[in-house]
Parts: structure tokens; sequence; C-alpha cells
């Protein structure tokens, strides 16, 4: 066997067990791009409930579904990227809203801790995550109820055009490729 041949097959087998021990990457839960954005009015942080359709009736809406800005360090370092970078959304033409599981209550303290100036929705009961199809099943205890972090933009149609997620809760999508997809929608 000549060398070539054998650093050939050496390649292959080793791509070969890598590919044998790698794990799939998984599906992003939730509703598919193109889906119709499944209506809801919820109370907001910043007082009353926000409906989805009147949202719409002023332009693209970006969801960013959160596990808890109470207690998930992961969901408040995301919460506070997405206040620093919402001047450039709002320029895109583009209302960010995030939801949560979480109490109107527990919610407006912790908007308030954030210094967040967009609406963080109470979805107690997680009617509107089960809705998306983004409850994160394997969550029990207090934290039952749970969605995948997700953020969906919603074209003024009411229609799904960009869902950005990770495999990992612990990582976000970064504001840059938020931005991206925000101004894709023009």
């Amino acid at each position: 066997m000549n060398l070539r041949l054998l650093a050939f097959a050496c390649l292959v087998s080793a791509s070969l067990l890598a590919a044998a021990d790698s794990k799939p990457a998984q599906a992003v839960p939730g509703l598919e791009i193109g889906a119709r954005a499944p209506a809801f009015s919820l109370p907001s942080s910043t007082g009353g409930a926000l409906d989805l359709r009147a949202l719409l009736a002023r332009g693209p809406v970006a969801l960013a579904f959160v596990r808890s800005a109470d207690w998930c360090p992961h969901c408040r370092r995301q919460l506070q990227e997405l206040e620093k970078n919402l001047a450039p959304l709002k320029a895109a033409g583009v209302q960010l809203v995030a939801l949560s599981y979480d109490a109107p209550a527990t919610n407006a303290a912790a908007a308030k801790k954030l210094g967040l100036t967009f609406p963080l929705l109470s979805d107690v009961g997680s009617k509107t995550i089960d809705a998306y199809g983004i409850r994160n099943h394997d969550a029990k205890g207090r934290s039952a109820g749970i969605p995948h972090p997700v953020l969906f933009l919603v074209d003024a149609q009411g229609v799904i055009r960009a869902k950005l997620a990770r495999d990992n809760y612990r990582e976000r999508p970064e504001p840059a490729e938020i931005l991206a997809a925000a101004q894709a929608l023009r």
C-alpha cells in the first residue's frame, strides 16, 4: 500500500469515527418560518395588556421568548443586550417585545431592575408559549412552563419570517444576527 493511500484511509477512518461520536444538532423547536403567528393579548411590564394584532398594525414585531427575566442569568443578559441594541432594531422598523412565563409583578420588577424600555409580557399558564410550540417539556418544578429561548420575527401581515435560536439555552442569537434578520424584512 502506498503512503498516499494509507494517509487517505486514516483520514476517512478518523472522519467516520468523528461522525459516529458526534450528535446531530437538535432542530429548533416551534413554529416554522412561513407560519402564521398565533394572536395573543398579554399583560405587559409597562402596564395594561399588549395585543399582537395591535402591534402588527404598527409594523413588524420581534418576539423574544425568554425562560425568566427573574431567575435566569442567560435571559437577563440577553434582555440587556437587546436593550443596548434597541435603537438599530427600531431604525429597521421592528418593534421588540419579550415574553416569559413569569407573573406580571415579577416581570415589572425585573424590567425595572434591568432598565428595559421595551415591553416584557407575562404568559402565566404558558398558553402563548404552547401556541408557538416552544414549551420546554423537560423543565420541572418552578421551571415548568418555560419556553425554549427563541426569537421570532413576524412581518406586518402576521407571518413568521425568521426564527432565531441556539441548541444550548445558555447561548442566544447575537444582536447583529437579529438586526440582519430585521433588515431583511424590508
